[in-house]
């Protein structure tokens, strides 16, 4: 009898979760470098040779990205990046933009992540903040902020993706 009403239990917490949406599908959307369009961005390179790739020998413009947003919701944009160690901040904004109508601008401010001055090779990510985006086509692009994007290097970050993640309530 204890072992029927502990699988009666299980059962109707499965069916609990499954309406309150907990333990859902994770609505995720994550831009990779191979797929930016770099024709704003003329230094910007993608590399190595094989994945993992990222964006580096980043100077200055900015590479964009066409985003197919699947639902409409409060969504979490973070970047997965490298910076020397021993340089500076640097400074950059994500710009979203729908129909000419709808944009959003997201400041940020990343940490260097390597061990040495020399050193790319750590990758973070990095929480850059929230935009309420209607399901539909969006472009996006990432700057640096020129007053200080490559302070302590010649270079801005590597990038090695952007992701928007659907917040549920």
């Amino acid at each position: 009898m204890k072992k029927s009403m502990i699988c009666l239990l299980a059962a109707g917490l499965l069916f609990m979760l499954a309406l309150t949406g907990c333990g859902g599908k994770k609505v995720e959307v994550k831009l990779l470098p191979e797929k930016a369009h770099l024709g704003f961005a003329s230094d910007i390179v993608v590399e190595p040779d094989k994945p993992p790739y990222n964006l580096g020998g980043w100077q200055g413009g900015h590479p964009m990205w066409k985003v197919e947003v699947p639902e409409t919701g409060m969504y979490k944009v973070s970047i997965e990046y490298s910076r020397p160690g021993q340089a500076g901040k640097a400074k950059g904004t994500v710009l979203l933009e729908h129909n000419q109508h709808d944009s959003y601008e997201l400041n940020f401010t990343v940490r260097p992540t390597g061990k040495d001055n020399g050193d790319w090779s750590v990758y973070q990510t990095h929480e850059i903040g929230g935009a309420s985006l209607e399901a539909g086509t969006w472009q996006l692009s990432i700057e640096p902020d020129e007053s200080n994007a490559h302070s302590g290097t010649v270079y801005f970050i590597n990038l090695r993706s952007v992701t928007l993640q659907l917040e549920k309530e």
